[in-house]
C-alpha cells in the first residue's frame, strides 16, 4: 500500500496549487528544491496568483514604505549600470535578494529631487507662463487666471510666484502619475506578453525610475557647468531637451534589451523611441495639465 501512497504524494507535488498556479518544485533564485510556500535556503518565496492582484500590489507598497533596505543601495547601482536587470530578476521571481521596485523608486525618486534642488534643474517644475502657452489647453488656463486675477485684483507677478513655489511642491508627488500612465504604452509596445496588470506597474516603476536617474545625471551635468562658469560650457533648452532625449531612448533600449528581447535590434531602438516620445506626451499635456489644475486650485 505504500506505493500508491508515494505515487499520490508525487501527483500532490506536480498539481495545481489552491490558487490556481502550478507548484514550481524549485527555488527562482537559488534552485533549491522546495518543501513549502518559501525557500528554506535563501526566503525566495513562491509566487501564486494573488501576487498579481491589485489589492496585494496596494498592500505592499503601503507595507514597505516605512521601511528602509540596504539593498537598495546597490540597486540603484545596477539600475544606473545594468538597465532592465533588476526588472528581469523580478519577472523571473528572483526577488529576495533585491529591494522592493516601490521602494528603489521612492530612493531614485528622493535622490533625483536632491540633485534638482541644487542644480535648479526639473522638468516636471513647470513654471505657469509655459502652462498658459501649452497648445492642448492654453487657451482654457489663460481664460482661468485672467478671471481670478480680475475678480481678485492679484497681480500677475504675484500669482505667478505662488503657482511656482506651488508647482515645487507639489510636483514631488505628482510625479508618480508617471508609472500608471507610462505602464500604458510599456503595455502596447509589448501586448503579445500577456502580463498582469501589476507586473506592468512594476516594469514601469523600474523603467522610470532609471529614467529619473537619467535625468538626475543630465542635474549633475547642469550642476557642474553653472560650477565652470569660466570654460564657455552652457546648457541651453535646446540642448538639454535633446540630450534627454538620446539618453532615455538609450536607456529604454537597453531596458528592454534585458526585459523583453527582440530579434531585431532596429525594433529594440524603434520602440525606445517611441516610448520616449510617449513619455514626452504624457509630461507635456496629461502631467503638466494635472499639475496646473492642482496648482491653481491651491491658490485659488
Amino acid at each position: 500500500m505504500w506505493v500508491p501512497g508515494l505515487i499520490i504524494a508525487a501527483m500532490k507535488s506536480t498539481s495545481l496549487s489552491n490558487t490556481g498556479v502550478a507548484v514550481n518544485p524549485a527555488c527562482a533564485s537559488c534552485s533549491t528544491l522546495l518543501a513549502g510556500e518559501f525557500c528554506h535556503v535563501c526566503g525566495e518565496k513562491q509566487l501564486h496568483r494573488h501576487d498579481y492582484k491589485l489589492a496585494h500590489f496596494v498592500e505592499h507598497a503601503v507595507d514597505i514604505l516605512s521601511h528602509f533596505d540596504l539593498r537598495v543601495l546597490r540597486d540603484l547601482w545596477a539600475q544606473a549600470r545594468r538597465p532592465g536587470w533588476l526588472a528581469a530578476e523580478w519577472l523571473q521571481g528572483r526577488r529576495v535578494k533585491h529591494a522592493p521596485p516601490v521602494q528603489l523608486f521612492l530612493i531614485t525618486n528622493l535622490l533625483f529631487y536632491l540633485l534638482a534642488s541644487v542644480s535648479h534643474f526639473s522638468p516636471f517644475e513647470t513654471k505657469l507662463q509655459f502652462h498658459l502657452s501649452n497648445q492642448l489647453y492654453g487657451p482654457w488656463a489663460q481664460r482661468l487666471v485672467e478671471q481670478y486675477l480680475t475678480g481678485s485684483g492679484t497681480s500677475p507677478d504675484t500669482f505667478a510666484e505662488r503657482f511656482a513655489n506651488s508647482a515645487h511642491i507639489y510636483s514631488k508627488s505628482l510625479v508618480f502619475l508617471f508609472v500608471p500612465l507610462l505602464a500604458v504604452p510599456l503595455w502596447a509596445l509589448f501586448w503579445r506578453q500577456r502580463r498582469y496588470f501589476v507586473e506592468w506597474l512594476s516594469l514601469s516603476l523600474y523603467l522610470f525610475g532609471g529614467i529619473l536617474l537619467v535625468f538626475a545625471a543630465v542635474s549633475l551635468l547642469s550642476l557642474t557647468a553653472k560650477l565652470l562658469p569660466g570654460t564657455g560650457w552652457t546648457l541651453d533648452d535646446v540642448l538639454v531637451t535633446n540630450l534627454m532625449f538620446a539618453l532615455c531612448t538609450t536607456y529604454a533600449c537597453l531596458f528592454f534589451r534585458r526585459v523583453f528581447p527582440e530579434r531585431w535590434a532596429l525594433l529594440r531602438w524603434a520602440k525606445g523611441i517611441l516610448y520616449t516620445l510617449a513619455f514626452l506626451l504624457v509630461l507635456v499635456y496629461i502631467y503638466r495639465f494635472i499639475l496646473f489644475v492642482v496648482c491653481y486650485c491651491i491658490n485659488t
